[in-house]
């Protein structure tokens, strides 16, 4: 069997966006040539390598054996493009994939950055978590700013510690600063979508000490929290530092869960160091530097 490029860049882009749709505006390529390129790959596979589902494709095992293989076509055929840019070109862009949870610490920083050097090519792609580590895993973006994984990342990444931040409870109601972690259960939880590292790790906890919301709703994006939160629809667990901002302007109050690990810890992820283009280095230093 001979599998193309194409067919592994399509495959990593769906099992990386979940749906076949999504892969095709990321990819700039027409929904019917990213569905025949996922099957001629499957045929080519002899074996079944996605099932779809109402909620978009999901990987068998033989599909996820081969995804790591298709991340890195993907990945050297946009080194390829890189190689092929001029020198300058090559020097002067940074791609940078940032979390929502992660937008108001990383993107002054890299604006200031940007901003300081006016030749600098900056472009931000906002995603998850999860997405944001892809994208840094596939090539599409030279760094990542994200809730960090405890699972062992890649052994061709560096991570690089940012800032530990305070997971709180967002509400509108009448609740005490201060929750303890088993009123959980009579509350209705606003979650973002599943590749959110906050979620993730508020999960972990939960889970740990037995405990579930009575009610929740996965709303999507982390604005989208926000703003059912703010009318009243219940609670959302967000990043102290995303969420001050709308304490300020009324829009929502603050509490603590009682739980003692409930941080988030934000992560710099990147290819290792030497690899790193001159406009990534000086967008990366920005964002690890200190407020102080």
């Amino acid at each position: 069997m001979t599998f193309t490029a194409d067919q592994l860049v399509v495959f990593a882009a769906v099992a990386e966006h979940g749906t076949v749709s999504a892969a095709a505006r990321d990819l700039s390529v027409s929904q019917p040539a990213v569905s025949a390129r996922l099957r001629s790959l499957q045929t080519l596979a002899g074996r079944r390598l996605y099932t779809p589902t109402s909620r978009g494709v999901v990987l068998t095992a033989a599909g996820e054996a081969l995804l790591p293989h298709a991340r890195a076509v993907a990945r050297a055929m946009q080194r390829a493009r890189h190689a092929v840019a001029t020198p300058t070109e090559q020097e002067r862009r940074c791609v940078l994939a940032v979390s929502e949870a992660a937008v108001p610490l990383a993107l002054p920083r890299a604006a200031a950055a940007a901003l300081g050097h006016p030749d600098l090519d900056l472009r931000v792609i906002p995603c998850d978590a999860t997405s944001a580590v892809r994208r840094v895993i596939a090539g599409e973006a030279d760094l990542a700013v994200a809730v960090g994984s405890p699972e062992r990342p890649e052994d061709d990444l560096t991570r690089r510690p940012v800032l530990v931040d305070e997971i709180v409870v967002a509400h509108a109601q009448d609740l005490s600063a201060q929750i303890p972690l088993e009123c959980v259960e009579d509350l209705t939880v606003v979650w973002q979508a599943a590749g959110s590292g906050v979620r993730a790790t508020v999960e972990r906890v939960l889970e740990a000490a037995g405990l579930w919301p009575g009610r929740s709703v996965e709303i999507g994006s982390t604005l989208g929290v926000v703003a059912t939160v703010a009318a009243g629809q219940g609670i959302g667990f967000l990043a102290r530092r995303f969420a001050e901002p709308y304490v300020r302007a009324g829009i929502l109050r603050l509490a603590t869960l009682e739980a003692g690990d409930l941080f988030a810890r934000f992560d710099l992820i990147s290819a290792p160091l030497a690899d790193l283009t001159h406009a990534s280095r000086i967008i990366s230093d920005a964002i690890l530097a200190s407020d102080g």
